[in-house]
């Protein structure tokens, strides 16, 4: 949110599948160029620095740990001026009944 300016638009998509469930949230805010996409998985790092004051830079790089142990996955997509979009998918664990 603190990447979407006032007036923004911030979407969140859910999508149920067999074996997976994928979730997208999308903003149209301010996008990163590709060296920013390249590293905002890593430990501190910040692209925006102007929002220095408001996290550590460690937020992305848990969720991407997190999905790793749980064997899930998150792309972002975004452009310069164009917003972005991270999906997470995350395998669904089925019971012994076959039931979510």
């Amino acid at each position: 949110m603190k990447f979407t300016p006032d007036g923004g638009t911030i979407t969140i998509t859910q999508k149920s599948e067999n074996e997976k469930i994928t979730v997208c949230v999308s903003d149209t805010g301010f996008g990163m160029d590709e060296a920013t996409r390249k590293r905002i998985f890593d430990k501190s790092y910040q692209g925006d620095t102007s929002h220095a004051t408001e996290g550590n830079g460690l937020g992305l790089a848990l969720v991407q740990r997190i999905l790793e142990l749980t064997e899930g996955t998150i792309t972002v997509k975004s452009a310069p001026g164009k917003g972005s979009s991270f999906t997470v998918t995350l395998p669904v664990s089925l019971d012994r009944e076959g039931e979510l």
